[in-house]
């Protein structure tokens, strides 16, 4: 009987201990954060301080958009005694990710901060693809409301609450990476997640510290062709349709081609290619609205991520509809006019007489908002 007990005892003993173990190692392999991001800064930002009330942020799109920042100024201040500044920190290879980790080392936030980006996001490495469906798991954990309670009330379970993740160290110079076609659709998923989890926080941040946050839509130039289709869409039948539709367009016969590219999307789903040509038919054939969808859709089936695309102008106006914020859909404001002329002046940047329009009417929004 004794031998009975000591063993049970033994068992027991040896079962708290490997418990205690496991808790232990994951506990240390765990860092303490109340959102779970794949990837930290082995930098620390240097500490700034805005000289200006209202800050321009974002990535190359939002360095484009500060330099008409005087237009935009002399809207808001027509009734001031003196001009109101505005300041920008955006600049090129800005991925959100970046722009957030700078936004904490600001010594006091501005009155208002304008979001111009969403260009960028697939430019460099911030997560592991062996990692991806942990990375999902954490995330579900803490869209739980209950969860996200209890760590912001107490930042340490997260240490026993998340599955370890092997993270990416993120440098202070970005290191910009060339994706394989398989390699950026295994990341999308998750890199459209991290998109919005950063916009969300970005949003509450400002909240938190009392500055009111605008964000933007970034324009997309809707004439410029996907870089890539996707080669589960493609096969040789459809590319051999898409040439003769080309020949169509070329006989100046769009009202067969617009009949013929419409029953081949029936067939042929997702194909960016055909995507663009349908949207090309139908801007010459004035479809506007048909034009515009259609182009946004083969952005968002481009397997190159060169640019925003329709799927991040859809995060945009998502997160601002569900947190309450302003949205300036700077994106609509351009595809409005799309059947009129040349909207752009080259691959990604609408022609500046938009950017002076745009900051037109976003003066007149902060100046509603300011109640000046």
């Amino acid at each position: 009987m004794k031998k009975i007990l000591s063993s049970l005892v033994i068992i027991i003993f040896a079962g708290v201990v490997t418990c205690g173990f496991l808790v232990w190692q994951r506990y240390e392999a765990n860092p303490e954060q109340i959102v779970p991001y794949p990837y930290f800064y082995n930098f620390s930002s240097q500490p700034i301080k805005p000289e200006a009330p209202i800050l321009i942020i974002g990535d190359r799109m939002g360095d484009y958009f500060s330099k008409f920042s005087v237009n935009l100024a002399e809207t808001i201040s027509v009734n001031l005694a003196k001009p109101i500044k505005i300041q920008s920190i955006a600049r090129k290879g800005q991925g959100l990710h970046r722009t957030l980790h700078e936004l904490k080392s600001l010594t006091q936030w501005p009155q208002i901060l304008i979001y111009q980006g969403g260009s960028e996001e697939f430019i460099e490495n911030k997560f592991h693809f062996s990692e991806m469906t942990k990375i999902k798991s954490n995330f579900q954990l803490y869209r739980d409301d209950r969860i996200e309670t209890l760590l912001i009330l107490y930042p340490w379970l997260s240490r026993f609450i998340y599955e370890p993740v092997n993270r990416v160290s993120i440098s202070e110079t970005p290191i910009f990476d060339e994706y394989s076609e398989t390699n950026y659709l295994k990341r999308l998923d998750t890199e459209l997640l991290l998109f919005e989890q950063q916009l969300v926080e970005m949003v509450n941040l400002s909240k938190d510290r009392n500055s009111l946050i605008i964000l933007t839509t970034t324009p997309i130039n809707l004439d410029e062709p996907p870089r890539k289709v996707c080669d589960f869409t493609s096969t040789s039948e459809v590319e051999i349709e898409i040439n003769e539709l080309r020949e169509m367009l070329k006989a100046n016969n769009p009202k067969e081609a617009y009949k013929r590219s419409g029953e081949l999307l029936q067939k042929f789903t997702g194909n960016a290619d055909l995507l663009y040509i349908h949207g090309q038919i139908s801007k010459r054939l004035g479809l506007l609205d048909e034009a515009v969808d259609t182009l946004l859709n083969a952005t968002a089936f481009d397997c190159k991520p060169w640019r925003t695309s329709h799927v991040q102008n859809s995060i945009i106006r998502k997160v601002a509809r569900n947190h309450q914020v302003i949205l300036f859909d700077y994106a609509r404001m351009v595809e409005n006019d799309f059947l009129t002329g040349t909207t752009y002046f080259d691959e990604i940047h609408p022609q500046n007489l938009y950017y002076e329009k745009a900051m037109e009417q976003l003066g007149l929004v902060i100046k509603g908002v300011l109640k000046l």
